[in-house]
């Protein structure tokens, strides 16, 4: 097992590949010790599940709870809306509650790693229905570098397989080059661009017309206008750097598709188990955990 660091940080890099410069590939170890992303995983959740109605809380305006920047705690009503928690088999990262789980852990690795990093309204907050799965991309966002805009495209995946890659791997580089990127139409894009510019604030606007002018006028001049991110998410030691390889074996498909884009790759170990997880989010949020979360035990 990788040994523990007193880094109060949320993520400790362990591997890289380097072989494919300019595209990234990065693993790193998930530390929940880390206050500030712990609560911002916490809350998303918590969006992410519908339960931010005042009703489901309690203040806790003299507890401890205050040191991490937790406001309130659920209540005996908001605990009862909580998901369920999976058993830990082989189908657990399909539970929609551990997707979305992953999810907002992977969308919390990205800002951590890419500093300035924008998300408009997270793919993953916005469901046709509650606890159902959704469709399309997993997130989008964007980036200024100088004078210009760099559109991520954002692909979330979770695996308990015991193979290197995952079958999850393989589906995701399908879905991220020929289904999107490479598409010979670009629709699956374009539709999610068009619900994210609906559903943003006037601010982020007119810079997600300009990334649907350039995918319709096709004027993306290089791989440096579009960053393909895909996320995947491991237990504990269970990352090998055989898992990255569709990708790495594709950089150049990526470079030279349609809408041409660099590769960021970022595996994170996030716990000894999936379900262990959503039951300290869940702990965490019904006030009963903070400082098992802070001493940095599992």
């Amino acid at each position: 097992m990788r040994g523990k660091t007193a880094l109060k940080v949320p993520f400790i890099k362990f591997s890289e590949d380097t072989a494919c410069l300019p595209h990234s590939f990065k693993a790193y170890r998930y530390q929940k010790e880390d206050m500030k992303c712990w609560k911002a995983v916490v809350e998303g959740c918590l969006e992410s599940w519908r339960i931010k109605a005042e009703a489901f809380y309690e203040n806790v305006s003299e507890t401890g709870f205050k040191k991490i920047g937790l406001g309130n705690i659920l209540n005996l009503h908001g605990e009862k809306r909580l998901p369920s928690t999976p058993l830990e088999d082989s189908r657990v990262t399909k539970n929609p509650a551990i997707t979305d789980m992953t999810e907002v852990l992977a969308l919390q690795a990205l800002k951590w790693k890419e500093k300035d990093l924008i998300f408009p309204y997270p793919r993953v907050l916005h469901k046709e229905s509650y606890r159902l799965q959704h469709h399309g991309i997993d997130a989008i966002g964007y980036k200024k570098n100088s004078d210009e805009y760099t559109l991520y495209v954002i692909e979330v995946m979770a695996s308990v397989e015991n193979r290197h890659p995952p079958a999850t791997v393989k589906d995701h580089l399908k879905q991220m080059l020929p289904d999107t990127l490479d598409a010979a139409e670009p629709e699956r894009l374009l539709n999610d661009l068009q619900t994210l510019h609906g559903e943003s604030s006037d601010e982020h606007k007119d810079i997600l017309n300009g990334f649907i002018i350039a995918i319709l006028e096709e004027s993306f001049s290089s791989s440096d206008s579009v960053m393909a991110a895909p996320v995947l998410i491991r237990r504990f030691d269970e990352f090998h750097k055989n898992d990255w390889k569709p990708f790495t074996q594709k950089t150049g498909s990526f470079e030279l598709a349609k809408i041409p884009s660099n590769l960021l790759f970022v595996a994170v170990e996030c716990h000894e188990s999936f379900s262990g997880l959503l039951d300290l989010i869940k702990e965490s949020a019904s006030g009963m955990n903070y400082s098992e979360i802070e001493n940095g035990e599992n």
